[in-house]
């Protein structure tokens, strides 16, 4: 959240919620019974770090570098403001 925020040169807050509650706030989405212990998953993976792989896979795939997150931010948010 914090790229965002200095892209859009503003605090953006972040909702801190244990497991139960995401659970909660996904089934209040609509999210189908069965697909919320999957995304309850990978947010815990995401959360304890498992999820960290480094790898060049995206460059391999695209047959150049990656955009850094915050030039890639920054451009859809430039984009945004320009299409309206």
């Amino acid at each position: 959240m914090k790229a965002i925020g200095d892209v859009l040169g503003k605090e953006i807050p972040v909702q801190q919620v244990g497991d139960e509650e995401y659970a909660e706030i996904m089934k209040g989405l609509g999210l189908p019974e069965f697909v919320i212990p999957i995304v309850v998953g990978i947010q815990e993976s995401i959360r304890n770090g498992s999820l960290e792989i480094e790898s060049n896979d995206f460059e391999k795939v695209l047959g150049r570098p990656v955009t850094p997150i915050k030039g890639a931010l920054t451009q859809i948010v430039n984009a945004n403001a320009q299409s309206k």
